[in-house]
């Protein structure tokens, strides 16, 4: 569920507001809770469009129409316990006593950040980080906090004059699967592996592709269900909530590896290397 209202800030944060589709997203972000009982005519309306446009822009969003739409609506309004996605620790202790959560929560990422040191494996890692130096289309995969972390990379491989692709929305990572040819580069980073229930198409696409795929992930290898050519595990999870930490510290350790691997170590380097 919280894929939609990633999907619906994505759009609100990049699309011009002179887009049809822009007051639809506008609409549904400010009357969310009103979805799930509304008919599509009613929304149509409500955003001065046409039904058929409504569901033009639910398939945008990755759903099959509007009524699929309404359903996770009313399963998200139906779960009392909607906000216990965030972090792995109790809503009363929160309530009570924000240090002493504060303290849980900390040492559940210490904890993970702590079994890095075994878990990743830099001479992967370095297999990898030579695949992006060496190819020219390189292009990132995922969904929320993975994908952010992507974007995270990306920006710092571009600093390295390296660049690569990272597209927010899922339809455009979908179309950009099918584009993928045996030269190409796919890394996908899902930190629990859950990549398969949203990108099940884009993954088909990228196996069909014969292109190299990269996993990084906290989750089995096999979490997607395809081949991986490379695999990069960033820590043994015990929670299943602090991986997100794991997964940006080992973006910036990879980017500076990048650096000290790739970029010239003096100005005279650079200037040969740019002319």
């Amino acid at each position: 569920m919280k894929n939609l209202f990633y999907r619906l800030i994505i759009f609100l944060d990049t699309a011009s507001e002179e887009d049809t589709n822009y007051n639809i997203a506008l609409f549904m972000a400010n009357n969310f809770y009103r979805i799930s009982s509304m008919r599509i005519n009613e929304l149509a309306d409500a955003c001065f469009v046409s039904p058929a446009t409504i569901s033009r822009f639910c398939k945008s969003l990755g759903y099959e129409n509007f009524a699929h739409l309404k359903q996770e609506c009313h399963s998200f309004h139906s779960n009392d316990k909607k906000f216990n996605n965030l972090i792995n620790v109790n809503l009363n202790t929160m309530a009570k006593d924000p240090r002493e959560a504060s303290h849980i929560y900390v040492g559940q990422i210490i904890e993970t950040l702590e079994t890095m040191e075994e878990t990743l494996d830099w001479h992967v890692i370095d297999q990898v980080l030579k695949l992006i130096h060496d190819h020219q289309n390189i292009v990132f995969f995922g969904t929320q906090f993975s994908n952010s972390a992507a974007v995270h990379l990306q920006t710092d491989l571009l600093m390295l004059e390296k660049f690569t692709v990272a597209y927010m929305d899922s339809e455009r990572q979908k179309e950009r699967a099918k584009e993928m040819g045996k030269d190409d580069i796919a890394i996908i980073i899902s930190v629990n592996g859950n990549y398969l229930y949203s990108g099940y198409k884009t993954l088909q696409y990228l196996k069909k592709s014969g292109c190299k795929i990269v996993l990084i992930t906290c989750s089995d290898r096999d979490c997607l269900h395809i081949p991986v050519d490379y695999y990069i595990k960033l820590s043994n999870l015990k929670d299943g909530k602090s991986g997100k930490h794991a997964l940006l510290t080992a973006i910036e350790l990879m980017s500076l590896r990048y650096y000290t691997l790739y970029y010239p170590s003096s100005l005279n380097d650079l200037m040969g290397h740019m002319y």
